[in-house]
């Protein structure tokens, strides 16, 4: 089982085509994306104004990750690669939840393409990437 997390970037895509380079026939490929909602006060401050425009705002958050999954999913029907799978993952905290669908779908490897950090960024905490590899229960692949 695999597990590529895209988002629409080049790099990215990268990441799928090397998913579709380890995937066999008989493997099923998810590719995912993170709908996080960045700012959970301002979801909480919608929900607290406006219970139905929060839901929009949410709703269309995960509409753009079913979009940029299914981008990837018609290029593997097209190919004619069987098994690739849709998941959208919505969330406050992506690493954590990428590990329990992993764990929890016994997946063999995650690929990920790891974007570049400002100076800043690598000084506040450590990349999604880095924490994918250091707590990952089974194998992952760093695309560069």
């Amino acid at each position: 089982l695999l597990l590529v997390l895209v988002d629409g970037s080049d790099v990215t895509t990268k990441g799928y085509w090397k998913a579709l380079s380890l995937k066999k026939d008989q493997d099923n490929l998810f590719i995912c994306t993170i709908v996080q909602l960045y700012d959970s006060g301002y979801v909480e401050h919608l929900n607290k104004k406006n219970c139905e425009l929060a839901d929009s705002y949410v709703r269309s958050l995960q509409e753009t990750g079913r979009s940029i999954c299914q981008y990837y999913v018609d290029d593997c029907r097209q190919k004619k690669i069987p098994n690739c799978h849709q998941v959208v993952i919505t969330t406050n905290q992506p690493k954590e939840d990428v590990l329990n669908f992993a764990e929890q779908n016994q997946i063999d490897f995650i690929i990920v393409a790891p974007r570049e950090l400002t100076k800043l960024e690598k000084l506040m905490s450590p990349s999604f990437s880095q924490y994918i590899i250091a707590h990952a229960k089974c194998d992952v692949v760093l695309v560069k």
